[in-house]
């Protein structure tokens, strides 16, 4: 049995690899950047072990690549695997979310509205245009973090350890602070996730299970059709 202190650098590798992963997929490191252990490790204060292990998981989610004799690479995000990926949350997350209606405990149902209650509020905040380069930065990332809080909390509800793991497998983020505008593709994003949020709370609440289903499955869907607009704009920039 691990002991607390070998158990502590896998919780640790788990909050760098989501970290790194933010930073990946947000544009923060490009494609072919090298990651090196020594610069991570000083970065987060951690030795080498977490860092080789957030390297691992990043690896088995396809956003880095360890080649021989020159580290740990930043791959290029494929338009097609991303597709793929949304498409298979939706029919999963969609699953899920009709199973955790018919579950619902009211701990579960408090735990969702609390996520709820916290998207929103980084959804506006998100969204104000005051934000210099930095608060924008920090707000994405919390944007993101209550996301997934919001996602997981659902899922976690529905009680089916094997979804929430291929779930998990199959969840990106995307943080696109440095492309928000008033108006953009991913102002647009931002809130037509809100709106989609709202509903499947509202569905969740009425205990309607085909509702939530249909709902959540029409969010992600249509989430990948914004995210893929944001990218656009991206590569016209």
């Amino acid at each position: 049995m691990a002991t607390a202190e070998e158990a502590e650098p896998t919780t640790k590798a788990d909050e760098i690899m989501h970290r790194l992963e933010e930073l990946i997929v947000g544009g923060s490191f490009a494609p072919g950047t090298v990651l090196r252990q020594d610069e991570l490790a000083r970065r987060f204060d951690v030795s080498r072990t977490p860092i080789r292990e957030a390297l691992r998981q990043l690896a088995a989610l396809g956003l880095v690549s360890f080649t021989p004799n020159r580290g740990v690479r930043v791959l290029a995000l494929d338009r097609n695997d991303w597709a793929e990926t949304y498409r298979a949350r939706a029919a999963l997350e969609g699953a899920a979310t009709e199973i955790a209606v018919q579950r619902m405990a009211p701990e579960a149902m408090t735990e969702i509205l609390r996520a709820h209650d916290e998207f929103t509020l980084q959804s506006m905040r998100l969204r104000d245009p005051g934000l210099d380069e930095d608060q924008r930065a920090e707000a994405s990332y919390a944007w993101v973090a209550a996301n997934e809080w919001f996602h997981g909390a659902i899922i976690q509800s529905a009680e089916m350890p094997v979804f929430d793991r291929l779930i998990k497998g199959l969840r990106r983020v995307f943080s696109g602070e440095a492309n928000w505008s008033p108006g953009s593709a991913a102002d647009r994003l931002y809130e037509a996730d809100l709106r989609h949020h709202d509903a499947i709370v509202a569905a969740i609440a009425a205990g309607n299970p085909v509702a939530a289903r249909q709902l959540m499955e029409t969010h992600i869907l249509e989430s990948w059709d914004l995210l893929a607009g944001v990218l656009d704009e991206v590569e016209i920039a």
